[in-house]
């Protein structure tokens, strides 16, 4: 299939509240279930030391205790963020070892030690033992380091190439890091991939395919696809962009059902090299943007089927276009932050940061956007549903046109599977109307499967399918619902009695949600309906 094949949706925006300050080179994460961004420059190149989080439909400024531009932040399993290294002059200059943790119960930050090497553009992540390996640099030397979890940073010893925002994936005990970029920003004729625990060695992949070059802040766990499995975008020579998997040590391309779209409607498309994968929805996505007209494009990746089924998303022009690496939030859509505008000859412009907050919600829109566009949305909802049922129902046929007689009972079962997504749809429903199990704060789509004899990959791809949603934003639309009932027939209820008894886990998701859904806060909601 050519990449004219790949289905193409557009994707309406969502303006959120601006930041409070300007920002660009900034690390995005979400911390405490909350949007955040932490550190970068503010207008003039200058450095801030502050950060921001998104909740109750607006941004709250922190102070940090340095400033982080281009910097690295980590979030951790304990929920805290460690977050350091970075510029502190204005212009991009100077490196640092200043080091802190962020807990996002307090909103606090605490600085506690220093770097073993001071560093900008690094990467890090945290390992199955708690502690944080952290590699990468720019324009100095380069190694890695590691920090113990409680206070101390210690040499672990030289890379083969020196890189600046390399990727570094977690396996096991052990940690894998490459990139293609060293401390300059230039390519690397040839790649070496780098071990915690192992010789250092080559990929013949790379000869052909390189990872992609972005200067930006690069999380592992938003690449997992499983335990010890990663994608990543690579690209050839020919400027084609695709999709590579690696597992422990074997790399490997991800077979799609069309080649990756290079361009759309007289946009060239530029991806970022990140991936941001719904481990829940079965789903990832690959974000660009066009370089002649100024959309925005996100690449949805189906991870449940083989060959993987990929959807173009695309907006119109955005205006002022950001360069900025979006985060991936708790309900499954991306969100994009801050970031510098492009100067007439493409480069970033880091004296002139913008605070625009914009939301492209992947997950489907929200109540308020539906009510806003009118029936448009549910023919962009059904279009994206009837293409994704061709193309499997393609896929499918093609298969069985060249299948093995033991591979055609394989098939069958497939299509049977498709067959009774209606009526597996019709006993989640059941189930959460009489039984009502999204009361509990902890349920997981693992409770929903095992109570009806299901498996969770079933269910995600039924709810996916029938409901155009992730399992969360599915179960969340009846968490709402039992807010709205509540707030109507216990006016004098307090609101956090409300959140709690509809099942969400805090507040802040409650808040989030709730004004997702009905474009109001509960206050506002409850006022209206008075």
């Amino acid at each position: 299939m050519a990449a004219e094949d790949c289905p193409k949706v557009k994707l309406q925006v969502e303006r959120l509240p601006d930041l409070q300050i300007p920002r660009g080179d900034h690390s995005v994460i979400v911390a405490g279930g909350c949007p955040m961004v932490v550190g970068g420059h503010t207008s003039g190149f200058v450095p801030t030391a502050t950060a921001e989080y998104y909740s109750d439909g607006e941004w709250h400024l922190l102070e940090t205790v340095y400033p982080h531009d281009h910097g690295f932040s980590v979030p951790l399993r304990s929920g805290q963020v460690l977050i350091g290294g970075g510029h502190f002059e204005p212009l991009g200059i100077g490196h640092i070892h200043s080091v802190e943790m962020y807990d996002p119960a307090t909103h606090t930050f605490r600085g506690f030690g220093c770097l073993d090497t001071k560093r900008c553009f690094a990467t890090a992540v945290e390992t199955d033992s708690g502690r944080v390996v952290i590699t990468g640099n720019w324009y100095r030397a380069d190694d890695m380091e590691l920090f113990d979890g409680q206070k101390f940073f210690t040499h672990l010893g030289q890379v083969s190439q020196a890189r600046a925002c390399p990727y570094i994936f977690r396996m096991c005990d052990d940690v894998v890091v490459f990139g293609n970029m060293d401390e300059h920003a230039e390519p690397f004729d040839t790649i070496i991939v780098d071990r915690l625990k192992g010789e250092p060695f080559r990929v013949p992949l790379f000869d052909e395919w390189k990872p992609l070059r972005t200067l930006i802040e690069t999380y592992s766990d938003n690449h997992r696809v499983g335990d010890n499995a990663y994608i990543f975008p690579v690209i050839n020579k020919a400027g084609q962009v695709a999709i590579c998997r690696v597992e422990n040590t074997d790399f490997a391309l991800l077979p799609t059902t069309s080649p990756v779209p290079m361009e759309y409607d007289g946009d060239s498309i530029i991806y970022y090299k990140n991936v941001y994968v719904n481990r829940q929805a079965g789903s990832a996505y690959l974000f660009g943007w066009g370089n002649n007209k100024g959309r925005l494009f996100v690449l949805a990746i189906g991870l449940a089927l083989a060959p993987s089924p990929i959807t173009l998303y695309y907006t119109d022009p955005v205006e002022p276009f950001v360069w900025s690496q979006p985060m991936l939030t708790a309900e499954g859509n991306l969100l994009i932050a801050g970031g510098v505008q492009k100067n007439v000859d493409g480069s970033p412009d880091n004296f002139s940061p913008v605070s625009t907050a914009l939301l492209l919600p992947l997950n489907g829109p929200s109540e308020a956007l539906l009510q806003a566009k009118g029936s448009r949305w549910w023919w962009l909802l059904l279009a994206a549903v009837l293409l994704a049922l061709a193309a499997a129902a393609l896929y499918l046929w093609r298969k069985r046109t060249t299948a093995r007689p033991s591979e055609e009972a394989k098939i069958d079962d497939s299509i049977e599977d498709y067959a009774t997504y209606e009526t597996l749809m019709q006993q989640i429903c059941r189930l959460m109307d009489e039984e009502r199990p999204y009361l509990d704060s902890n349920l997981k789509i693992a409770d929903v499967a095992t109570r009806l004899g299901s498996n969770v990959s079933y269910v995600s791809a039924c709810i996916n399918q029938q409901r155009g949603c992730s399992f969360i934003v599915f179960v969340n639309g009846y968490r709402v619902d039992a807010a709205k009932q509540l707030l109507r027939r216990h006016p004098d209820k307090k609101i956090a009695e409300v959140w709690a008894a509809s099942g969400f886990a805090n507040e802040t998701s409650f808040f989030r949600t709730f004004k997702a859904a009905t474009g109001m806060t509960p206050s506002e909601w409850r006022t209206k309906i008075d």
